[in-house]
Parts: structure tokens; C-alpha cells; sequence
């Protein structure tokens, strides 16, 4: 087996935690994960992500659309006509 490097850092103790109960998850030590990362590093020439400021004001969701419908009229929506379409 190859000699190993000593990594030291320091993370807030929350993140850490939560990271791990999600390698553990993947039945994945923190040093495998970070191992995995530095190879990434390693095979792509840079990080194996677009680092990014966050945006402000940006929507997470798209609008709903909202329609109305006036009751007995023919502008009803036929509710068969999805399934029309398709055939079904």
C-alpha cells in the first residue's frame, strides 16, 4: 500500500456532521469522499463544479397559470381531450 498524505481543515462542526450522515448514507467515509474530490480535481484540470455567487431575486418555481371558466358555457374545457388526443 502507497504512503498517505495528512489533510488537515477545519469545517464547522454542523457541516460536518451533516455530511457525514449522508456519506454513511452512500457507505462512504469522509476521507473516501475527499479522496474522490481530489481525484475529480486531479482528472478534470480544476474543480468538478462551476463555483457561482448566488443570485438575488431569482424565482425558484415557475408562475402557476392561472385560467377561469365560466360554468354551462362552451368554453369548458372537455376533460377527455388529453386523452383524446393520445388516442386512449
Amino acid at each position: 500500500m502507497s504512503r498517505s498524505a495528512i489533510i488537515t481543515t477545519r469545517v464547522d462542526p454542523e457541516l460536518k456532521a451533516n455530511a457525514e450522515q449522508v456519506l454513511a448514507q452512500l457507505g462512504m467515509t469522509t476521507a473516501q469522499a475527499i479522496t474522490m474530490f481530489l481525484k475529480q480535481i486531479e482528472l478534470q484540470r480544476g474543480l468538478p463544479f462551476t463555483p457561482r455567487l448566488p443570485t438575488q431575486n431569482v424565482p425558484t418555481h415557475r408562475p402557476f397559470k392561472v385560467e377561469t371558466f365560466s360554468l354551462g358555457s362552451d368554453s369548458t374545457p372537455d376533460r377527455d381531450e388529453p386523452y383524446a388526443e393520445r388516442g386512449l
